[in-house]
Formats: C-alpha cells, sequence, structure tokens
C-alpha cells in the first residue's frame, strides 16, 4: 500500500493503492498478491513532450506505471503518447485491436476530436478514465479524474482580494493557455470572487502554454503601450509557470521609458525554476503560484487501479462526478500555504522531481 500526501489548507489526503486481476478478488486476498496468470492490463493514451509540463507528465506516467508493476504481479500498463489528436486516435485503434485491454486511461489532447475515439472504446467493452481535459456532456465512463483548476482559480481571486485589499484600483493582464475546458475553469473561478475594483485593461493573451510565445506577447504589449499604461499596470494573473517565464524573460529586458510598477504575478503549476526566476530577479515583482503538476497524472493511474481491484480510492476529492486533485498556493509575497523553502521541503515537492532534473 502507498501512500501521496496532498495538502490543501492543511487538509492531509491519504491515498490507497491496488493490484489488478481479471477476476474480483476472493475474500481475504489483498493487493500485491494476486495469481499471476490472473492479470489486468490497462492502456495510457497520452500527448507526446519531451520537455515542460507535458514532458514532465510523460516522464511521470512511465515511472508511476512502471512501479505499480513492480509492485503488483500480473499487472500490465502499456503508456502510448502521440503528439496529435490523430495519433491518439490511432494508438487506442491498436490497443483494441489486441481484444486484451480492460481499461484505457486518456488525456485527450483535443476532448471534441477523441469523442468517437472515447465512444469506441466504451463500446468494445472497456472501461475509461479520463484526465485533466474533459469531454463535454459523456457518459458511461469510469471517472474524470484533474487537478480542481476552478477551485484552484477560486483560490486565486481570493488571494488578489486579500493582497491587494488596501488598494483602492488594480490594473491587470490575463494571460492563457488556449481555449479548452482548463482554460475556461481557471478563468471563471477567479472571475467569480474576484472584487469589483479589479480591472482587465487589455483582451486576454492566448500563449498555447509557450513561454517564447508569452515573451512575445508580453512584449509587443509593453511597446504598443504609453508610458502612463505601462506604469499602470498592478498585476498579470497568468494559468501557467512556463508562461510566467517568458512574461519575465519581457519585463527584464525593457528597455522603455516607463517604470514597472507590477507587485504581482499569479500563476499555476509551482515549478522549481519560475521561483527560482523570481529568487534571482532584479525586479521587485512578487510570484504566488498554486499547486498543479505533472505529477497529477499518478493519480489517473492509481484511480484506474483502485477501480479495477475494487478498492476505495482516496487521492482526490469525488465532487459532482469529478475526482479533483487538491491545491494550495506557494508564494515569496505572504499569505500563503507555503514559501519556497516550505514546498520544497514537502512531500510533494520530493515527489514531483523524482523524474529528476527533467
Amino acid at each position: 500500500m502507498k501512500k501521496f500526501l496532498a495538502i490543501f489548507l492543511a487538509v492531509i489526503m491519504v491515498m490507497t493503492l491496488g493490484a489488478c486481476s481479471t477476476t474480483a478478488p476472493e475474500e481475504g486476498e489483498t493487493g500485491g498478491e494476486t495469481d499471476g496468470d490472473m492479470s489486468y492490463k490497462i492502456g495510457v493514451v497520452i500527448p507526446s513532450g519531451d520537455h515542460g509540463f507535458t514532458g514532465e507528465s510523460v516522464a511521470h506516467a512511465k515511472m508511476e506505471a512502471d512501479a505499480l508493476m513492480e509492485e503488483y504481479e500480473g499487472l500490465e500498463i502499456v503508456v502510448a503518447d502521440g503528439l496529435e489528436a490523430s495519433d491518439q486516435i490511432t494508438s487506442i485503434e491498436n490497443l483494441l485491436a489486441g481484444n486484451d485491454i480492460d481499461l484505457i486511461m486518456l488525456w485527450p489532447m483535443e476532448g471534441e476530436a477523441l469523442r468517437s475515439a472515447a465512444q469506441s472504446i466504451l463500446d468494445a467493452g472497456v472501461e475509461l478514465v479520463i484526465y485533466d481535459r474533459l469531454i463535454d456532456d459523456f457518459d458511461g465512463i469510469v471517472g474524470e479524474i484533474m487537478g480542481d483548476n476552478h477551485g484552484i482559480a477560486q483560490m486565486m481571486g481570493e488571494y488578489l482580494n486579500e493582497f491587494f485589499k488596501d488598494e483602492s484600483e488594480v490594473q491587470y493582464l490575463r494571460f492563457v493557455g488556449d481555449s479548452s475546458t482548463v482554460t475556461a475553469q481557471r478563468s471563471d473561478g477567479m472571475d467569480e470572487v474576484i472584487d469589483d475594483k479589479f480591472e482587465q485593461v487589455a483582451n486576454t493573451v492566448v500563449t498555447d502554454w509557450s513561454t517564447e510565445k508569452a515573451q512575445t506577447e508580453m512584449e509587443n504589449w509593453l511597446n504598443a503601450r504609453t508610458v502612463e499604461e505601462v506604469e499602470a499596470l498592478d498585476l498579470i494573473v497568468t494559468h501557467d509557470d512556463e508562461i510566467v517565464d517568458g512574461l519575465m524573460n519581457a519585463l527584464e529586458a525593457y528597455s522603455g521609458n516607463a517604470e514597472i510598477n507590477i507587485q504581482l504575478i499569479t500563476s499555476v503549476g509551482g515549478r522549481e525554476g519560475t521561483m527560482a526566476k523570481f529568487e534571482e530577479t532584479d525586479t521587485d515583482i512578487k510570484f504566488t503560484t498554486f499547486y498543479f503538476a505533472p505529477a497529477f497524472i499518478r493519480e489517473a493511474l492509481r484511480l484506474s487501479v483502485t477501480h479495477l481491484y475494487d478498492e476505495p480510492y482516496e487521492g482526490a476529492v469525488l465532487t459532482d462526478g469529478q475526482y479533483l486533485i487538491p491545491s494550495f498556493s506557494i508564494s515569496n509575497a505572504g499569505g500563503a500555504d507555503h514559501d519556497f523553502d516550505s514546498y520544497r521541503a514537502s512531500d510533494i515537492y520530493e515527489e514531483r522531481y523524482s523524474i529528476g532534473n527533467f
């Protein structure tokens, strides 16, 4: 049995892992003691990636798959990664063609593009777990599991209300990843709780989760605005730490006439490289991020295993039919659940970076 610690406003979540077999266990049998002739096979279909959040997620998925297969005799997990939705569809077709898959854990590149393929999984009598990105109005699955995007965004909005409580007006920019359900949840949650004094001063910028594009867009905004507009900017809201890296590259290189008065950049992640940027910067900008890690994909595999073995799953909170992995705040600006050092000393940080310097 394995424990995974997650902190959400001082709540400790403990989850139980189990083993797998092709039939329900006999009374008294426990995980890890399954007869080797009896097995489950899980297919894991995820995006490709050799860097960044997706790349780290792939590494975590493969590491967790290896750990589970080592722990449970008879368990086989096949990880298939594909860069595009079409590649994922092909991976699903190949897995189903073998007629030996019990469950597929799917992280869709694009929910709607994978709808028919997801339905084909159910039609084949194979169980399905969906991770991170939703396929709207899709029934019959074991469950959807993801970080609590809406809850994270509400925490962000409440943090901003407190951080800027003495300000009468706050001007901000918003940089997001894409047009997926993840982005919608992270924007809507913040907008629901943020005070009226917050004014977004330009259209939301879509970065495609790219550090380079975020840097270019920030440079373009700085160069296109008056000195007064640049100096009036108090806050930048983002949806990912890698976006923040690009923004900081642009802000630190800015050589215009205006003074940078940004007090805070908020984000989602908990990425070591981004925290380090704010420890090394010559600017006065502070950073608050909300934990959302590539290691979350491990929970999707754990949910898959415990479901097949008919064991309770406690690694995420079941809310309105979705398993939501809890989060917490990390900041060098105060008022957060963790500062940088206490986060680095946590079990969660240790697991996130168990894949090494990726």
